[in-house]
């Protein structure tokens, strides 16, 4: 014992029956019976007294193969003196079939030893099987969530192959096949395809690609997955050979490529998980002589070697998962920082630009009260230093009140629309008369006839700046025409039209002339288009001949 039909009945397909003897002296006392493994199906009897039966002793067999059995043998039946112990043993010949040892001694001792191995082969093996599909199925929902870690995919599609090949060490039903041959390929298909994945897991784990070789590699695995399931019986122990030699190779050259580039330009991990590489080709060539029974053993280490690989993985993946954290914390601690920073610089520009605003605030009041004054008053008192002027001699006391009293209006009207506090407070019509009634006052004392035309401007509320700013542009026009132009007629509209509000003054006088207050560059010019770009208008100064418009277009403010 062990007794491996194929070095006794090579190609012997059917039922063998062990007999063995032992004598016992004295009075009979129980035993223990040990069998350490069968191959693949059995019975065992003991002096003619049937102890176990396997389910199916015919093809789809019972797959015992590799359960250790333990039977108590009772005092009555045993006798003194010689004792038979009869096993029948039914398998087929691509399987290796096999009787293991058998040891009878003492029930507790015998007991002992059947539960050390079933620890080994059966409780070990579930344990195994159970870390490496909790693994599988982590990894490959970590791949289903990042696509782009290709190397979690070949992971969990290996662990996948895995589970189908290693549940032959702990599974004792036929099901899901029909005959043990279509298990057995079955097994050795997902074995080949496990050692695939394995070299995808290992070279996507260190960053290579190679097409062809992998290409090649896949059609090689497809051709032998296709000729082991159509093997017929006769072939069947030659294809798993095979495969069983395809295998290695591949496994022996992943592990001594993993090596080699892990440890010439690979990084820590990658260094650290191809010493599990070792372990596995070590683990590999024990069970390839073990399966070629080189070996007289019916034990594999390649299920052990697995786990060894899986807790390696699963620790480097930790190490980088935990090397990643670090960074990611360094990288919040410094983000952090430099926000932190940010907000500190940022609030000192906002600042300063918060004191600029102010200072920029200042200084605009500043011009737009030049403008309003060298635009209002700055026209009356033109005007009137005019009329005293042209007068000759002293002016009538009313005359010189109404003088003053129009610069008080024209003053009036800078600090009321200064001062208004609500957009749409008065309208544009509102605030254009008492301009009206003193410019056609002061036009009337110098004999210059002029006619206002007025379209809707009650239905025009602008805000306080755009109102004084179009008022301003019609007074400085106006103020041109009393100074420059020696008109004796001044034609001025102002209407709303189209959502557009347009203004014209238009006068009958010499035009422009080089060096009047007027022309392009003065300050009256430059005042006049600095608020009309104010108000995003469109300004035209035109003079042909004998007369000049000026021309406001002003489209709508939405927001108005």
């Amino acid at each position: 014992m062990p007794n491996d039909w194929n070095q006794q009945w090579p190609g012997h397909d059917g039922v063998v029956w062990y007999r063995l003897r032992w004598n016992i002296d004295g009075p009979p006392q129980n035993q223990g019976l040990f069998v350490h493994y069968l191959i693949f199906a059995g019975v065992i009897s003991v002096n003619g007294v049937e102890l176990q039966r396997d389910a199916n002793l015919v093809d789809p067999l019972s797959r015992t193969w590799n359960l250790p059995r333990f039977l108590l043998l009772p005092a009555p039946l045993l006798h003194t003196g010689r004792n038979e112990l009869l096993i029948r043993v039914s398998g087929f010949a691509a399987h290796q079939p096999a009787l293991g040892p058998v040891e009878i001694g003492p029930p507790g001792a015998m007991q002992d030893a059947q539960r050390s191995s079933y620890l080994k082969r059966q409780s070990l093996q579930w344990l195994n099987l159970g870390i490496g599909s909790t693994l599988g199925c982590f990894f490959l929902a970590l791949w289903l969530m990042r696509r782009q870690e290709t190397a979690y995919g070949w992971y969990g599609a290996q662990q996948a192959a895995w589970f189908v090949f290693a549940v032959n060490f702990v599974h004792t039903s036929t099901w899901p096949f029909g005959s043990t041959d279509t298990y057995a390929a079955v097994t050795s298909v997902a074995y080949v395809v496990y050692h695939g994945c394995n070299a995808m897991f290992v070279l996507r784990f260190l960053g290579c690609r190679w097409p062809r070789r992998e290409r090649g590699m896949w059609l090689l695995i497809a051709a032998a997955t296709a000729a082991m399931l159509l093997a017929p019986h006769e072939q069947v122990g030659a294809m798993r050979n095979a495969l069983a030699w395809m295998s290695s190779a591949l496994l022996f050259a992943t592990s001594g490529v993993f090596l080699y580039l892990a440890w010439r330009g690979g990084n820590l991990p990658q260094r650290i998980l191809s010493l599990t590489a070792i372990a596995g080709a070590l683990a590999m060539a024990h069970d390839l002589l073990v399966f070629l029974r080189i070996v007289d053993s019916n034990f594999y280490l390649v299920t052990y070697s697995e786990t060894v690989s899986t807790i390696g993985i699963a620790l480097v993946l930790a190490w980088t998962f935990v090397a990643n954290t670090r960074r990611i914390e360094s990288f919040n601690d410094e983000m952090q920082h430099g926000i932190t920073q940010a907000r500190a610089e940022l609030t000192a520009s906002l600042a300063r630009q918060h004191e600029l605003e102010l200072l920029h605030a200042r200084l605009g009041e500043r011009v737009n009260l030049a403008h309003d004054l060298h635009d209002g008053l700055g026209g009356m008192l033109i005007g009137n230093i005019t009329t005293l002027e042209r007068a000759g001699g002293p002016l009538p006391q009313d005359q010189v009140l109404d003088m003053l009293r129009g610069m008080r209006d024209d003053l009036r009207l800078i600090i009321d629309t200064a001062s208004a506090q609500h957009y749409g407070e008065l309208s544009l019509a509102e605030l254009l008369a008492p301009l009206r009634h003193r410019m056609s006052v002061l036009f009337e004392l110098h004999d210059i006839d002029v006619h206002w035309q007025v379209q809707h401007l009650d239905e025009v509320h602008l805000g306080t700046t755009p109102s004084l700013d179009v008022l301003r542009i019609l007074q400085e026009a106006l103020t041109n025409v009393f100074k420059h132009s020696r008109a004796t007629r001044v034609e001025v509209t102002l209407a709303y039209e189209a959502r557009q509000l347009q203004l014209q003054v238009r006068d009958n006088g010499v035009g422009l002339a080089p060096g009047a207050s007027g022309t392009p560059g003065s300050t009256g010019l430059h005042s006049m288009q600095a608020r009309a770009q104010r108000l995003g208008a469109q300004l035209m100064v035109d003079s042909q001949g004998h007369a000049t418009t000026v021309s406001l277009r002003m489209p709508w403010p939405q927001d108005l």
